[in-house]
């Protein structure tokens, strides 16, 4: 880890960070109760907002996925303002040694530089895929975002015609072009997990929908998947709606422009610094920024956001398929269905989907 600049702001103090992945490092986040403190001081300066991070709560975790060996990823974080000139750590938990502990962080007010722009670090270092997981009536739904992707899905294990580990699905379509869901493009694996380490790795084999169909004499009523959970499921709350605890928004300008994310009156760089694009994940209603120029430019750039994000954003058509098939999905198309895993005792299962050439992974 790097700390590149601090810059003190109007009403904040911001902190620009850049990260190498290490290996076996597969994700990152930074907690909601991530906090600076002064050296000598007990006084916490809590985070206000990430920019270019996912801000994960004990509500809800989320993530972003590295894809590949040594990347490097640049983020920055946003804390109620420090003292100019002082030394201070940014803490994200004492008790976890993998954490964002960073200790003596000193500025060097002898050199004064720009503001770091942030709509070029996130366009520099952007978040290709972001995986989320929350409780739904005590079971755990995970969702990945990729590319105006969005694929939300939970595992049960049933045993009805047979034993299977059975995978509720939910695909959603934003990229403005027809996508490819196929069975084929998916696999799955199951491990042996031994004093908290993978002891073995077990290939598990899905059944394609002429399989399940020989199994049943009529195929399973998917009101027993979805409806079972109550409305709220889809991949449309997953992915793009907020939880109590934080919010996730983004701004997008290019040829074909598209936008999306609800952030409703708190405080976000979306377009507060004339942003062209930018990622931001916030605390909500915990900090309010006092500049009054950029205040009034980013509630009028949200409001835009918001009226643009529920024209580009919203489902044309939804499919329930029922047991899942090879289907082209439009763009602007919801498609719905489950599929059966041949089970077998394992600790942990890992789905991964192949969707537009990009690999969604869930981990159960």
């Amino acid at each position: 880890m790097e700390v590149l600049q601090v810059d003190n702001r109007e009403s904040s103090t911001m902190v620009y960070l850049k990260y190498t992945r290490q290996e076996g490092i597969d994700w990152s986040n930074i907690n909601e109760k991530t906090f600076a403190r002064v050296n000598g001081s007990y006084k916490q300066y809590h985070l206000i907002n990430s920019i270019n991070m996912p801000i994960s709560s004990e509500a809800e975790k989320i993530d972003m996925l590295f894809d590949y060996p040594n990347q490097v990823h640049c983020f920055a974080l946003e804390f109620e303002k420090i003292p100019n000139g002082v030394t201070f750590d940014v803490i994200e938990s004492e008790q976890n040694s993998n954490a964002y502990n960073i200790f003596g962080i000193r500025p060097d007010t002898t050199q004064v530089t720009e503001f770091v722009n942030l709509d070029k670090m996130v366009e520099d270092y952007p978040i290709v895929r972001e995986r989320g997981m929350y409780l739904k009536n005590n079971v755990l739904i995970q969702y990945v975002k990729a590319k105006d992707i969005v694929l939300t899905m939970y595992v049960q294990a049933v045993k009805e015609y047979g034993k299977y580990y059975t995978v509720n699905m939910d695909l959603q379509n934003f990229s403005g072009k027809s996508i490819l869901f196929a069975l084929n493009n998916m696999s799955a694996e199951g491990y042996i997990v031994q004093e908290g380490k993978p002891l073995k790795t077990i290939p598990l084999e899905v059944l394609s929908s002429y399989e399940y169909d020989k199994k049943v004499a009529r195929k399973q009523a998917w009101n027993n998947f979805w409806v079972a959970l109550g409305e709220g499921m889809a991949a449309s709350n997953a992915g793009y709606s907020s939880s109590s605890t934080t919010y996730s928004g983004n701004s997008y300008t290019s040829a074909y422009g598209h936008a999306y994310g609800y952030s409703g009156n708190t405080y976000g760089y979306a377009n507060a610094y004339g942003s062209a694009y930018t990622t931001t994940y916030g605390k909500s209603n915990t900090q309010s920024y006092n500049g009054a120029a950029a205040y009034a430019a980013q509630q009028n750039a949200m409001a835009n956001v918001e009226r643009y994000a529920s024209g580009q954003y919203e489902i044309r058509q939804q499919l329930n398929e029922g047991y899942a098939k090879n289907n082209t999905i439009q763009n602007q198309v919801e498609y719905s269905g489950f599929f059966n895993i041949k089970y077998k005792k394992i600790d942990h299962i890992k789905v991964e989907f192949l969707i537009d050439g990009i690999v969604f992974p869930f981990i159960y």
